[in-house]
């Protein structure tokens, strides 16, 4: 568990996705007194007392959900992803993130992609600190990940550098996601945290612009 920013603490995993080394991010956002956490990882919810007392879980998208359970049963408000409670009815979640509503008070700001039912990904903007948290909208792979992975991304359309993947590409439904985009850019974020690939802290709003960029073809 690292600090990135005041308020935002980042815990990383080695991770396999068909074999191919991926790795995962965990984000904490200290909430006052209380924090939220996610996208969790297989980490013992007591690591992260010293940052503030159990707020929420979010699992943020139909995919990123493996370790939220043990999070929820240590006390934690488990909130989903439109859809993911239907997949984990084991977990008891206290509700959905749509619409733009969500318990998480004042400093956060989030966005359900309507645009991308495959994921129905919830992106978050935590205000104080100027930071975009995203899941699977976004990768950055680094030039010194494992060949196997870069060559495999590169298939995918996510490497080399910040990029959306081929599924984004043939899924997503385009006159939707235009709006949607519109709304992260206007959003005021100078760095992104993504669950796949480096952090990035420089030219945030331009690299997700370009990353998106087919979607204004």
């Amino acid at each position: 568990m690292r600090e990135l920013v005041p308020g935002i603490h980042i815990a990383e995993r080695s991770m396999r996705f068909y074999g191919l080394e991926v790795g995962t991010r965990m984000t904490v956002v200290q909430l006052g007194d209380r924090c939220l956490v996610h996208s969790p990882i297989d980490l013992d919810p007591a690591a992260v007392e010293h940052l503030g007392q159990p707020g929420f879980v979010l699992g943020p998208n139909k995919l990123h959900h493996s370790f939220i359970a043990p999070w929820a049963d240590a006390g934690w408000q488990a909130w989903a992803a439109p859809g993911l409670p239907e997949k984990r009815p084991d977990v008891s979640f206290q509700g959905v993130v749509a619409d733009g509503k969500h318990p998480f008070g004042p400093d956060i700001e989030a966005l359900t992609l309507t645009c991308f039912s495959l994921t129905n990904e919830v992106v978050l903007l935590h205000r104080p600190s100027r930071t975009l948290i995203v899941t699977d909208f976004l990768f950055n792979f680094p030039r010194d990940a494992p060949l196997a992975t870069r060559v495999a991304m590169a298939c995918a359309g996510c490497y080399p550098g910040c990029k959306a993947s081929n599924l984004e590409r043939l899924l997503m439904k385009r006159k939707q996601a235009r709006r949607e985009l519109e709304v992260i850019l206007a959003w005021p974020f100078e760095q992104i945290v993504l669950a796949h690939g480096t952090v990035i802290t420089s030219d945030a709003k331009t690299q997700l612009a370009r990353a998106y960029r087919w979607l204004s073809g």
